[in-house]
């Protein structure tokens, strides 16, 4: 499929091969919340059943260190939560709060009758067996093959040291011996440049005899690789799980329920790399696809109205064109 591109079609008839998307942006109809598309359903039972076969297919194309973001309304998010908790493991249920004046202001009408709706729901989610933060593939690959660990083993053992002699030489605070070399020697952390001169040292410089640099650099290019199989995650604005940002879009774009762009690219910078391929089943006005391409991603979206479509294919096109500017 052709990248960079909304069709006009419905998302589930993609030919988009297994994991190949690194980030599914997924804002679909809430039910019976806002807009046409939310109100064509029998009963919400029937909605909730497109939901897991939605589910299902973001499954099968999400990569195994890839993201997902569920959008959903306060009152019925929790439904589909059960349903994708059962595919995907939930890492984060975001609050969005609209902080646009007009919205905040419905606090202030006297008829209301319950506290005022002035937010929405994100369900952030990895693939199942991932473990937030990337601790199994810590496990399963960069602890196993960390070119330290290995090295101080074999050295250790051609010169018949025991654990406990090379401890000593590192005393805790209190006096007692440190866990240190254990923790090398597992691969749960790195031996500092002057810890492994100083054991070289002890042993008469008959043994390490390898540059630290050498190690360090093989080290390097390993966490590179590593870093590469994780599932991205880069935070810099210190987010917490409640985002308050406004949305003064509602009337740019001919559609019931745009997004804000500062929201959208927040996710998409804090989720993705560069030049990943993001998916966006439900375009609508196709924020996530222009954010995408402003943000050097790639994306393949999907609308099934066709006026939103054209118009999402526009949007994109001008950022595009302004980018060409630059290069």
């Amino acid at each position: 499929m052709e990248v960079n591109k909304i069709y006009h079609d419905d998302w589930m008839n993609n030919q988009l091969p297994d994991k190949s998307v690194q980030l599914i942006i997924a804002d679909p109809p809430y039910f019976e919340v806002k807009g046409d598309f939310d109100f064509v359903w029998k009963s919400f039972d029937d909605y909730l059943i497109d939901v897991e076969k939605w589910a299902i297919e973001c499954k099968r194309l999400l990569a195994d260190n890839g993201t997902l973001f569920w959008y959903g309304d306060a009152k019925n998010i929790a439904y589909s939560q059960i349903i994708i908790d059962k595919y995907f493991n939930l890492l984060n249920n975001l609050v969005w709060e609209n902080t646009n004046n007009h919205k905040q202001q419905i606090r202030f009408n006297p008829d209301l009758r319950t506290f005022a709706p002035l937010t929405e729901r994100v369900l952030v989610y990895e693939k199942k067996g991932q473990k937030t933060g990337g601790e199994l593939i810590f496990e399963q690959f960069l602890k196993p093959q960390n070119p330290f660990s290995k090295y101080l083993k074999i050295e250790f053992q051609n010169a018949k040291i025991t654990n406990r002699e090379i401890a000593q030489l590192f005393p805790s605070k209190n006096g007692g011996l440190t866990g240190c070399v254990s923790n090398w020697l597992n691969g749960d952390n790195v031996i500092t440049e002057e810890q492994y001169l100083i054991i070289r040292e002890y042993l008469k410089f008959e043994y390490l005899k390898k540059p630290y640099e050498a190690l360090r650099k093989e080290y390097e290019e390993l966490r590179k690789e590593y870093e590469e199989l994780r599932r991205p995650f880069n935070n810099e604005r210190f987010y917490g799980d409640v985002i308050r940002l406004p949305n003064y879009e509602t009337a740019n774009h001919d559609h019931d329920t745009p997004k804000p762009e500062k929201l959208t690219r927040e996710f998409i910078l804090i989720s993705s790399r560069p030049n990943d391929l993001i998916l966006v089943p439900f375009a609508g006005s196709g924020t996530e696809c222009a954010m995408a391409v402003k943000e050097n991603r790639n994306f393949i979206g999907f609308e099934i109205n066709e006026k939103h479509a054209n118009y999402g294919n526009k949007r994109t096109d001008i950022i595009k064109a302004q980018a060409s500017l630059f290069f």
